[in-house]
């Protein structure tokens, strides 16, 4: 046998040992869309999540001009856009940790507008948690809201009640 053909079974060789030896992939990974009940204030709601082929979340939001943006949320960063009716929107990641069996999130989220004199600010601490079990995607999210609305005589506002959102996904095909 020449150089090439004994080349080409080799590399042939160790893809398929490559190919065999990989884990085979989990039908119940985090990646795709997950879709939901969640319960929020005794409220029953409709919630989708969906997550990279990394396992990360998908940030989704639009911005003053009507364009939409995805942001894979894969470690801590800051974005900062113009939401439609105006305003700044500031989206912090504080931390990221994967898990074998999920991730979890801490963000802080604020919005700030001025108009007419009147300064509104709102802030929003959340930490997010989404675990795969056996019967689907878990979520918890513990929301704690902080707003301000205020002019020259002050600000009145403050914090809010804890907000949880809880429910069980079914992975999307």
């Amino acid at each position: 046998m020449g150089t090439a053909p004994r080349l080409a079974f080799l590399v042939a060789a160790l893809v398929s040992g490559v190919l065999l030896a990989a884990p085979p992939a989990r039908p119940a990974d985090l990646t795709g869309t997950w879709r939901g009940p969640i319960t929020v204030d005794g409220q029953t709601a409709e919630f989708t999540a969906t997550f990279s082929e990394n396992g990360y979340f998908l940030y989704t939001y639009e911005n003053s001009l009507g364009l939409v943006h995805t942001v894979e949320l894969s470690g801590p960063g800051q974005i900062q856009f113009a939401p439609p009716g105006g305003g700044v929107m500031t989206l912090v990641v504080v931390s990221v940790v994967k898990r074998p069996d999920g991730i979890a999130y801490v963000l802080r989220t604020s919005f700030e507008r001025a108009s007419g004199g009147t300064l509104e600010q709102q802030y929003v601490s959340e930490e997010a948690d989404y675990a795969l079990t056996p019967e689907g995607l878990r979520m918890r999210i513990v929301r704690r809201p902080v707003s301000y609305l205020g002019d020259k005589g002050g600000s009145t506002g403050g914090a809010q009640n804890a907000r949880i959102v809880e429910g069980l996904l079914k992975k999307r095909p």
